[in-house]
């Protein structure tokens, strides 16, 4: 009976031991699953948070992947260009600790101008990419430069009414390095940014140039629009989409915007003409408030675009002279293009900075 008793209770003994060694192995399996289940759910809180779309990088624009110009019309190139150009106008100081452009903003709003002087020199040392890119592509740059700039005006921070005075605001680029003579303007500097001196010889009136379109579909009276108007080709639609006409179409001029364009002679500075030359005469285009900063007679020192547009006169001329029959040889009958300069900035070379 005790050796009964004995072995009753060994069995009973082995059967709690065994009953906790399973419970204890399946908590060790189920803390196991939990904290792969752990690992795991931290893996793919690392992964989503080191995806590009949670968490945007700087992106190396340096290394291009394609021509220039469309490298920077990609919106990856652009965000990155507005986050470093919006960088140095926060964070560029003088040598006394002053912000500078935080300051010119000030000084700018305050006289209710529109524009925004960046110096090449101070762009150069800061962000040399962006400099450099200025003068090789500098339609496509400045246009960023403005959008940052009027972003940075209407924040929060700053003067978030100040659409109501200006609508938009320009960067102009001021102290490029180069000074070239009109005579030396060539194909090379074409669509490139330019500075050049001169006399101004003649200022033409002011006039509306159109810059965003609206159409009336005179099919429909459906008002199609804005189009974006640039120097280079004029946008206007195709087909309507309402009732998938082909027009005709119609501006309509009270929907549409205008900007003030004027056009001034810049000629050669006498003392830059070399004997026996004939001093040569550039065309300067002149928009929104850089209207009548210039006088005849006055020495400017004006930075733009080197640019080409279709001359309607010289072509008209060469044109007649030539005969429909038998062209002669030395006359052309190919449509002239003329050079000019889109100013960006403009000032007398007494203040000239």
């Amino acid at each position: 009976g005790l050796r009964r008793h004995m072995r009753l209770s060994l069995h009973e003994e082995r059967g709690n031991s065994c009953l906790a060694w399973h419970s204890d192995l399946l908590t060790f399996v189920d803390a196991g699953s939990s904290m792969k289940a752990v690992q795991a759910n931290s893996s793919r809180l690392n992964t989503r948070s080191s995806s590009p779309e949670s968490c945007p990088q700087e992106i190396n624009i340096e290394i291009m992947r394609c021509p220039l110009r469309d490298w920077i019309t990609q919106t990856n190139t652009r965000t990155e260009i507005k986050r470093r150009f919006r960088n140095f106008l926060l964070t560029y100081e003088s040598p006394k600790g002053v912000y500078v452009y935080l300051e010119q903003i000030k000084q700018m709003c305050a006289n209710n101008l529109a524009s925004l002087k960046v110096s090449y020199p101070q762009l150069s040392a800061a962000v040399p990419i962006l400099a450099m890119w200025t003068t090789d592509v500098p339609r496509e740059v400045l246009e960023i430069f403005d959008e940052v700039a009027a972003e940075l005006v209407l924040s929060s921070e700053h003067f978030p009414s100040y659409k109501n005075i200006m609508p938009e605001v320009h960067v102009r680029i001021v102290d490029l390095p180069i000074l070239d003579s009109i005579q030396v303007l060539r194909r090379i500097h074409q669509n490139k940014l330019v500075r050049a001196c001169g006399v101004v010889t003649r200022r033409s009136g002011t006039y509306p140039q159109l810059k965003l379109a609206k159409f009336t579909c005179l099919s429909c009276q459906a008002l199609l629009g804005p189009f974006i108007q640039s120097s280079e080709e004029e946008a206007t639609p195709s087909l309507c989409p309402f009732c998938r006409s082909n027009g005709p179409f119609h501006l309509h001029h009270e929907e549409s915007h205008f900007r003030n364009y004027q056009r001034i002679a810049l000629q050669e500075l006498p003392g830059a003409v070399p004997p026996g030359h004939v001093p040569r005469t550039k065309e300067v285009v002149l928009l929104d408030d850089l209207i009548d900063v210039a006088r005849p007679g006055e020495e400017v020192d004006v930075t733009g675009i080197f640019t080409h547009c279709y001359d309607m006169e010289t072509t008209g001329n060469v044109i007649s002279r030539t005969p429909t029959s038998r062209p002669r040889t030395g006359h052309s009958t190919l449509p002239v293009i003329a050079t000019i300069l889109e100013g960006n900035h403009v000032a007398k070379c007494d203040l000239a900075t």
